[in-house]
């Protein structure tokens, strides 16, 4: 549930930011592209479509994303994503606790969009 509500959240303030922030709605037009984030078990998760400058965020697991973040279940993925600290991101990434499907280079301008975000 906290998982899920986080990845509200974020699709909230994505939204916002690209509404209110010229610059960060700027930054968001650079890619159109579908980012998944997502439980390995495909349980819970979240996508965000970026087009055209537009934010929208779903609930779900969408079929063909551009990139996907597979955490290995709900409450590693809150406890990684919550703590706001890089370090623990790579952590997650070098115990595989979080894979990437798809794009790397996708991966990497989302956690850019995601940061500001915040």
């Amino acid at each position: 549930m906290k998982f899920q509500l986080l990845l509200f959240i974020l699709g909230r303030k994505l939204k916002g930011r690209a509404k209110n922030d010229p610059d960060f709605k700027k930054k968001v037009a650079e890619k159109n592209c579908t980012v998944q984030i997502k439980t390995a078990d495909n349980s819970k998760g979240r996508f965000y479509t970026f087009k055209d400058g537009e934010v929208i965020s779903k609930k779900g697991i969408t079929t063909d994303p551009t990139v996907a973040l597979v955490w290995k279940d709900a409450a590693t993925g809150f406890a990684v994503l919550s703590s706001g600290d890089a370090a623990k991101n790579m952590e997650a990434i070098q115990n595989g606790s979080l894979k990437f499907e798809g794009d790397g280079g996708t991966a990497l301008w989302f956690a850019g969009i995601a940061k500001a975000a915040r």
